[in-house]
């Protein structure tokens, strides 16, 4: 009788191979994500490039960016989720929770919520690292389905995020100090949320109780993880197949 092969998966675990349909559906996934986020950062580029060189080129960013982001991500958010929880991929839930959700957040939670920051340089510093490091996640997702090497995407992978990850969390964090006035103030773009609601809609505390205090400093360990993600990619291979 034959044995049962296992795929091996980062942290020891070993898990069995995918099926043709699982297969099928990840590789049209992770491609659609990696066209996704290469089209936002195609519209990105477009717009610096159109109105090069004005000094506030930065302000029609988010306008030029938004409407794909604020579609994809809640959907991204929900998919991934449950790519993770019914083991379709090896990635913990709950860190998989925690990244997502703080891109929705970002989108429909601050730039869509509080429209004077829309216009402010710290947008263009979190999607410009959010767009590379993305690109570069999901082609190399596509890959690893299709059981293709590729050491450069590889390497992007396990690279990219030194730089890319600081750079993104500094710009979310300029992005959402800068709208703490604004949220004081009420200038909150409400739609959306039941008008019995919005008297009682105290968004300034929320924001920063859970936000500020709570989800920021969750920023460290999950950079941590990803250097320790990145020992074990390209770490020295082993010598014995197993």
């Amino acid at each position: 009788m034959g044995k049962k092969t296992t795929k091996k998966v980062s942290g020891g675990k070993s898990r069995p191979p995918l099926g043709p349909i699982a297969r099928s559906w990840l590789v049209f996934y992770n491609s659609a994500s990696a066209v996704g986020w290469a089209y936002v950062l195609f519209l990105f580029v477009r717009h610096l490039l159109h109105i090069l060189p004005s000094p506030t080129l930065y302000e029609g960013v988010y306008e030029a960016v938004k409407d794909p982001l604020k579609a994809f991500l809640p959907l991204s958010f929900i998919l991934e989720v449950l790519h993770a929880a019914t083991g379709l991929v090896p990635s913990g839930v709950l860190l998989t929770a925690m990244q997502m959700s703080a891109r929705v957040f970002m989108v429909w939670g601050v730039a869509h919520l509080v429209p004077k920051i829309q216009t402010t340089v710290y947008i263009s510093l979190f999607l410009m690292p959010w767009c590379v490091a993305e690109v570069t996640r999901y082609l190399y997702y596509v890959t690893a389905v299709l059981g293709v090497k590729s050491e450069v995407l590889l390497w992007c992978r396990y690279t990219l995020f030194i730089v890319a990850y600081p750079m993104g969390m500094f710009g979310e964090a300029l992005t959402m100090y800068a709208a703490l006035g604004p949220i004081k103030e009420g200038a909150l773009h409400l739609a959306g949320i039941p008008s019995n609601l919005q008297g009682a809609f105290h968004y300034y505390y929320y924001f920063v109780v859970v936000v500020l205090l709570a989800w920021m400093p969750c920023w460290w360990p999950v950079y941590m993880h990803m250097f320790r993600q990145r020992k074990k990619a390209l770490g020295k291979p082993s010598t014995k197949e197993e």
